[in-house]
């Protein structure tokens, strides 16, 4: 299971790699299945926009990164 959070203040949408879509309000977060991560969700992970967890122990699939 991979848990996404929302870490805006504004509620995010992002299609799943699967069919269907997932959406967060501000500063929520919801657990979907590993399959289910798309390019998408890992690119807002990269930009800082929400906080990609790996619940079942393995490496984080993506960290944000500072822009500073």
């Amino acid at each position: 299971m991979i848990e996404i959070r929302n870490l805006q203040f504004q509620p995010l949408t992002f299609n799943l790699s699967g069919q269907g879509t997932l959406h967060l309000g501000p500063r929520e977060r919801k657990s979907i299945a590993r399959k289910d991560l798309s390019a998408e969700i890992k690119t807002a992970g990269k930009r800082g926009l929400a906080r990609i967890t790996d619940l079942t122990g393995g490496a984080e699939p993506a960290k944000p990164t500072s822009t500073e």
